[in-house]
């Protein structure tokens, strides 16, 4: 069986595992429920030289993923580096990409300039920053792009979130008329993994065209001391401003289950919110050091191409 089908018929039989028969219906007669694009961190050890791995080109994604099957592809800001800027590297992209029956969905802009900076020239100055990302992810015919829910961490986490959604909705004056959304992603440590926290933002917004990335896997609430905030509760709070989500994998037991998150249990949630649209599919394993207890025993490490699939 070819991948693509493979992939296909795997997202249908999840659709029909977790949503009554009619709802199962009523997708298949309209466009599918899910559609899985694939992460382009799932193969960064590749794309930046690790020893061992079979050095490849950031160019080369979009035809790496069709060969895989996956519809679309999401792009990592560090990996698409100054790439973003070059006419001729997006226009090589886009052509890919097209050769390669796949959509470009979203770029993950890794800038760290605080959008909820608490001097408000600074904020305006960093939404400034964003703008010639914006402008490669409409280039490319992206929906959107993600970025990082940084604030200040001086002040309380209620006016963290308030000068943060101010800086959404400033850079919202740029990405609306690209028609492109802007999401955030609980993504980096503390108050930025913190679904329910990330939920208020967006709900400050109010605006259609800005929202939620839940991310399975990326709860650090303190890497020093080990903590994390729940993640199953982390997802459902997000899942009701969702635009994208992703499916981060890091170990898979003996039965091929991700051995750190439920998935079962995850994508039921997502099912059940009324969430239709991309699913990104990242793989960062093998091995989490530093992570939290694994709730099955790894398996023998994957390697990026299996590891996805």
């Amino acid at each position: 069986m070819h991948r693509r089908h493979f992939l296909q018929n795997a997202a249908a039989a999840l659709a029909a595992s977790v949503c009554s028969f009619s709802s199962v219906q009523a997708a298949v007669a309209s466009e599918p429920r899910y559609r899985l694009a694939l992460g382009q961190w799932t193969f960064n050890r590749a794309f930046r030289g690790v020893e061992g791995v079979t050095r490849r080109d950031s160019l080369e994604f979009p035809t790496m993923a069709g060969e895989l099957g996956f519809e679309g592809v999401d792009y990592s800001g560090i990996l698409l580096g100054e790439h973003h800027a070059n006419p001729k590297s997006l226009a090589e992209l886009n052509r890919r990409a097209a050769d390669a029956g796949v959509k470009n969905v979203l770029i993950l802009i890794d800038l760290h300039d605080a959008l909820g900076a608490k001097d408000a020239a600074v904020r305006q100055s960093n939404v400034e920053k964003y703008k010639p990302w914006l402008e490669a992810a409409a280039t490319l015919g992206c929906i959107g792009v993600r970025v990082n829910p940084i604030s200040d961490g001086s002040v309380p986490a209620d006016e963290q979130a308030k000068l943060l959604a101010d800086g959404l909705t400033q850079l919202l004056k740029y990405s609306v008329p690209l028609k492109l959304d802007v999401m955030i992603e609980n993504h980096g440590e503390g108050l930025q993994t913190d679904g329910t926290w990330l939920a208020s933002v967006a709900k400050q917004v109010a605006d259609p065209h800005c929202g939620t990335l839940p991310d399975f896997g990326n709860f650090q609430k303190d890497r020093a001391t080990g903590e994390y905030h729940d993640r199953y509760a982390g997802v459902a709070a997000m899942l009701p401003f969702a635009k994208c989500v992703c499916a981060k994998s890091l170990d898979f037991d003996e039965n091929g289950d991700e051995c750190y998150s439920d998935y079962g249990k995850l994508l039921k949630q997502v099912a059940e919110s009324g969430y239709r649209g991309w699913i990104e599919v990242e793989y960062e394993g093998p091995g989490h050091a530093g992570g939290p207890l694994a709730e099955r025993k790894p398996a023998k490490p994957l390697s990026e191409t299996d590891g996805c699939l």
